[in-house]
């Protein structure tokens, strides 16, 4: 047998394995793309818990879609819609006074939401990774939100946040509960945003109606909604509500 017989089957072959290589490549790269457009700076999050490992981090946010990519939020009742929004306006006025705690109870408040709406609340991580599905930059900025809650609740002076960055952690919040308000089962909006004070400055309401009460709301909620995986276990925190207050 020629050396010309035995040459041109293994460079077939060798050509044969690098267009399927380039096959492969191309088509973990068309995935990688499409995980970055659906998760945005999540995608970049999750390379860097992983230490830079893209395909462990791709591997995650494919789990991720597999057991939350279905899900339809369930809908909200007219009358709860509207405690919610005068509870975030409560925040908001809190903020004048009470900038701490304001933020430890707007982080309580979309706990609360987000299982109202029907996503997981056993612990804050499985929380998270199921609304980062389908509020991916939401989910982003909220994450900053709960680490400020966090260190606002265990109140170290040598780590206290500054009034600036509880007045941001207020913002990523109200974006993240906005898009959970108004979200319908189909992802659609089915209402108006909630009414915004700008945090930090007190604006009457030009409505002639009188302000809600934060007190009364509060225990109309608390008859419907268990205390959140923000006091649960493995977070750092208390396991009643009244330990945020």
């Amino acid at each position: 047998m020629s050396i010309t017989l035995i040459i041109v089957p293994i460079v077939a072959l060798i050509v044969i394995a690098a267009l399927v290589l380039l096959a492969r490549a191309k088509v973990a790269r068309g995935g990688s793309r499409g995980l970055r457009r659906r998760f945005g700076p999540e995608y970049e999050r999750a390379v860097a818990v992983h230490d830079g490992d893209t395909a462990a981090a791709e591997r995650e946010l494919n789990r991720r879609l597999d057991r939350h990519g279905a899900f339809r939020p369930l809908p909200l009742a007219p009358d709860l819609r509207q405690q919610y929004e005068e509870r975030w306006e409560a925040v908001q006025r809190q903020f004048v006074d009470e900038p701490e705690q304001a933020v430890v109870e707007a982080d309580l408040l979309i706990g609360r939401l987000a299982r109202e709406r029907g996503y997981p609340s056993d612990s804050y991580d499985e929380q998270t990774d199921a609304l980062s599905v389908h509020h991916a930059q939401g989910v982003h900025d909220y994450r900053k939100a709960h680490e400020t809650a966090v260190r606002a609740r265990n109140n170290r002076p040598d780590n206290a946040a500054g009034t600036e960055e509880l007045r941001a952690a207020v913002v990523h919040a109200r974006a993240l509960f906005s898009e959970l308000l108004k979200s319908g089962p189909d992802g659609t909006t089915t209402h108006h945003a909630p009414r915004h004070h700008r945090t930090g400055h007190h604006r009457t309401n030009p409505k002639p109606n009188p302000k809600p009460n934060p007190n009364a709301t509060t225990r109309r909620l608390g008859d419907r909604l268990r205390p959140p995986w923000t006091h649960g276990r493995g977070h750092g925190h208390d396991t009643a509500e009244g330990g945020a207050r």
